[in-house]
């Protein structure tokens, strides 16, 4: 059995489109939002300290900026992103499930640790593509599927990142070509959104930054329904490959 790319497209849309999706899609969204608008406060602080010129125009303001100071903004920009990591274990979590219900367990089952885990892996991750990339695009492009499930391991399995990294290099193996493909029609489809907002709402303004982290919001959220499907498939494979293979019981133990 091979990845079903059409099975894990239309999964994610019906996984988006549950109560415990949309309940992402807000909480997200507004995590969104309130990132953009600590960043934000922070450009226009960075502008205003800038010594200008004699004669120059002062500097425009930056548009949903908050009425705080850079200290504040900063701080609550930190706490905005922390917030957002925990979601997103909640989300891999609730979408690897069975059923896409939000429990108890889901954001409180070892947070801290697996919080603390995805972000020195989307760290590690990230230098070891962005230096693939820098090498040669292929090598980049081949690093970027063969880890496309650590942080889903690190939230779904409680895995430490260096574990979480060597099982998404193992599950990926035969089939990263249809990740691939997989990945390239969800970043498609986001550069699709991201066109037509542009083209739809004037850029530049408050109104339209909204619309950009609501949009880019949902399709986090369908990317995350979308990976968890995928990873649930090969791990499936994986396990019915295992039990029909007696000789890997004995080599477990």
């Amino acid at each position: 059995m091979v990845l079903q790319i059409r099975r894990a497209l239309g999964n994610g849309v019906s996984k988006t489109l549950t109560k415990a999706g949309l309940v992402f899609i807000v909480l997200l969204g507004v995590g969104q939002i309130v990132l953009l608008a600590s960043t934000n406060t922070l450009t226009e602080a960075f502008l205003a300290g800038l010594d200008l010129p004699a004669g120059a125009t002062q500097s425009p303001s930056v548009p949903l900026s908050l009425p705080v100071s850079a200290t504040v903004a900063g701080i609550l920009a930190f706490v905005a992103l922390l917030v957002f990591q925990v979601i997103t274990v909640v989300l891999i979590r609730v979408m690897a499930a069975d059923r896409q219900t939000i429990t108890h367990e889901s954001y409180t089952r070892r947070m801290g640790w697996v919080v603390l885990n995805s972000i020195v892996a989307g760290i590690v991750v990230g230098l070891l593509t962005m230096i693939g990339f820098i090498i040669l695009v292929i090598p980049g492009l081949f690093l970027t599927v063969s880890l496309l499930f650590t942080t889903v391991y690190i939230a779904d399995e409680d895995e430490g990142f260096i574990s979480a990294i060597r099982d998404s290099w193992s599950l990926t193996s035969g089939n990263r070509w249809r990740l691939f493909g997989l990945f390239l029609v969800v970043m498609v489809l986001f550069m699709i959104v991201s066109f037509a907002s542009g083209l739809a709402v004037p850029s530049g303004s408050a109104f339209s930054q909204v619309i950009t982290a609501v949009l880019t919001t949902i399709l986090i959220v369908y990317q995350m329904a979308v990976l968890t499907d995928a990873y649930r498939q090969l791990r499936n494979e994986n396990g019915l490959r295992q039990r029909s293979d007696p000789s890997s019981d004995a080599t477990d133990m």
